[in-house]
C-alpha cells in the first residue's frame, strides 16, 4: 500500500493446511487369526494396523541445524512463558510466522486530498523455517475522485531461529509496481529486513525491524526501523475480549540522503480475540514529523481470521 510502507506501517502484509487422516483396527483375537475358516466360507486375511504415530509437539530452532526444518511443516510456537502470544499487530513488525486472512481498512487525514485504502493480506508458513505473505490494497481512492488499484507486496522471509521467548527471522518485502501511478503507486522496492519477537514477562513483548528500502524513479533509499512494545492481559478464551492487547508501535524511515525528510510516527492500537479466532484490531497513526511532509492521522481497522 502506498502510504503505509514509507512511513514504515504503508505496509502491513495473506497466510493453506493438511492434516493426515488416521485409521485404526478393531483388536485381533489370537485364537480367531489362526483358525480354519468354516466350510462354503473364504478366508479372510486379518492384519494388523500398527498405532498412528502421535502429532509432532514444537521444538525449538536453532542454528546449528539451520536447514533440517526446511521441509517439515509449520508447527504453532506456544505463547512465551509469561503469556504474551504471537500474534501481529498494526503497524509492527512481526519476528514471527503466522497463518491468517487479513482484511484491513484505512482513512488518511492529509494535506491534500484524504485517501481511503482497502487490503487484504494471506500469510502462510510452507515449513517452520520459510514463510510468504501477499498483500494486495485492491482498492485506494482520493476525495478528489481519483480510485485504483495499489502495488501488491510479497514478502519472504526465513525463521534463523526460534525458542519459546525469541523468534528472529529474516526476508525481503518486494514492493511490486500493479498500481497507478496516479496514487503515487507503480513502483519496485525490495526491502531486505531483520525481524524480532521476544516475551520480556508479564505479558509483555517486545517486536522489531532494522531494515533497507531500495527506492524507485528517482527516490532516496532509507533505513527503515521499527520497535513496538505491548501487553497481552486477558487469556485467550476470554471472549469477545481474549487475547486483549494494548501496543505503541514506532517507526521511522531515514533516506541516506541528506536533501530527503526522514518519516517518524507513533501507533497506538488494540486487539482482541473475538471467538473462532477472529480477531479485530484498531489503531491510530500520528506522525512526528512535520506537518508539511506527510498527514496527520490514519485510522486503521482491521479483522483476521486465523487457520
Amino acid at each position: 500500500m502506498t502510504g503505509i510502507i514509507k512511513g514504515g506501517f504503508f505496509a502491513l502484509s495473506i497466510a493453506l493446511v493438511a492434516s493426515p487422516t488416521i485409521c485404526l483396527a478393531d483388536p485381533i483375537d489370537p485364537a480367531a487369526a489362526t483358525a480354519e475358516p468354516p466350510v462354503g466360507e473364504p478366508a479372510i486375511a486379518v492384519t494388523q494396523v500398527d498405532p498412528a504415530p502421535a502429532p509432532r509437539e514444537w521444538t525449538p530452532l536453532k542454528f546449528s541445524n539451520f536447514g533440517k526444518e526446511f521441509t517439515e511443516r509449520w508447527i504453532p510456537v506456544p505463547n512465551g512463558t509469561s503469556g504474551a502470544p504471537r500474534q501481529g499487530w498494526l503497524a509492527t513488525a512481526d519476528g514471527f510466522f503466522t497463518r491468517e486472512f487479513h482484511l484491513a481498512y484505512d482513512y488518511t487525514d492529509s494535506r491534500g486530498p484524504d485517501a481511503h485504502e482497502v487490503l487484504v493480506r494471506f500469510n502462510y508458513p510452507l515449513s517452520r523455517r520459510f514463510w510468504a505473505g501477499l498483500e494486495v490494497p485492491f482498492y485506494q481512492r482520493l476525495t478528489n475522485g481519483r480510485d485504483n488499484f495499489g502495488d501488491i507486496t510479497l514478502s519472504t522471509l526465513v525463521m534463523l531461529a526460534e525458542t519459546r521467548n525469541l523468534s528472529i527471522n529474516t526476508g525481503v518485502g518486494w514492493r511490486l509496481p500493479t498500481g497507478s501511478v496516479l496514487l503515487g503507486n507503480n513502483r519496485f522496492s525490495p526491502t531486505p529486513q531483520v525481524n524480532v519477537f521476544t516475551d520480556v514477562g508479564h505479558g509483555f513483548s517486545l517486536r522489531g525491524r532494522v531494515g533497507y528500502q531500495f527506492a524507485d524513479r528517482g527516490d532516496a533509499d532509507a533505513v527503515v526501523v521499527n520497535a513496538t512494545i505491548g501487553q497481552t492481559v486477558t487469556p485467550h478464551s476470554k471472549t469477545p475480549f481474549g487475547d486483549l492487547t494494548w501496543y505503541v508501535a514506532a517507526n521511522w524511515s531515514q533516506p541516506v540522503t541528506r536533501n530527503a525528510p526522514s518519516f517518524v510516527s507513533i501507533t497506538p492500537g488494540l486487539r482482541t480475540h473475538l471467538g473462532g479466532n477472529l480477531f479485530l484490531l484498531g489503531g491510530i497513526t500520528f506522525p512526528v514529523t512535520p506537518y508539511r511532509d506527510s498527514f496527520r492521522e490514519r485510522f486503521i481497522v482491521q479483522i483476521v481470521q486465523g487457520f
